[in-house]
């Protein structure tokens, strides 16, 4: 992304039983994705801090902690009653329709600017900086929108992660 997201809205579409969400950056940029069932049992995880296949954290354990903190803090300091305001303007550096999301890729981990980059199987995807301001409230929206899904994940997607041995797809 070319600009600081500014807005994020996550809504369940059950025509399309995915979840829509759509990233609003300040100089106007809208990102719109689609996520699955099986897309949002990996992204969970990664929005805790976990790597989705083998549950180990992401960050370091000092760092994680201090990162959770911020994170919980981000979540009850974030507008969620806000509706979604398009941008009089608006440009889609992905296209006008969402592109469905199938996998995550982790980049600068062991930096201080780590990211995460959310993709499709082919084409560009939405890269996001891997930081407690972002990722508090992304876990908090796209977990709202799982509710009104009728995917039954239930505690599932917070607490037990997808068990494979094969890459992050």
């Amino acid at each position: 992304m070319s600009n600081q997201i500014n807005q994020i809205q996550a809504s369940f579409d059950a025509v399309e039983d995915r979840i829509l969400l759509k990233f609003k950056t300040n100089n106007g940029d809208v990102y719109l994705t689609w996520l699955s069932r099986r897309y949002c049992k990996l992204l969970i995880p990664v929005l805790h801090g976990r790597h989705p296949k083998s549950g180990e954290q992401l960050l370091t354990d000092e760092t994680s902690i201090e990162k959770q903190f911020e994170k919980e803090k981000a979540q009850l300091e974030g507008d969620y009653s806000s509706p979604y305001e398009k941008p009089e303007n608006p440009q889609y550096p992905l296209g006008e329709e969402p592109i469905l999301l199938a996998q995550i890729s982790f980049k600068n981990m062991n930096t201080d600017a780590p990211s995460i980059s959310l993709e499709p199987n082919k084409g560009p995807g939405v890269l996001l900086p891997y930081h407690p301001q972002l990722l508090g409230p992304m876990l908090k929206i796209i977990t709202t929108a799982i509710e009104k899904t009728d995917w039954n994940l239930g505690d599932e997607i917070l607490f037990q992660l997808p068990s494979s041995e094969t890459a992050i797809h």
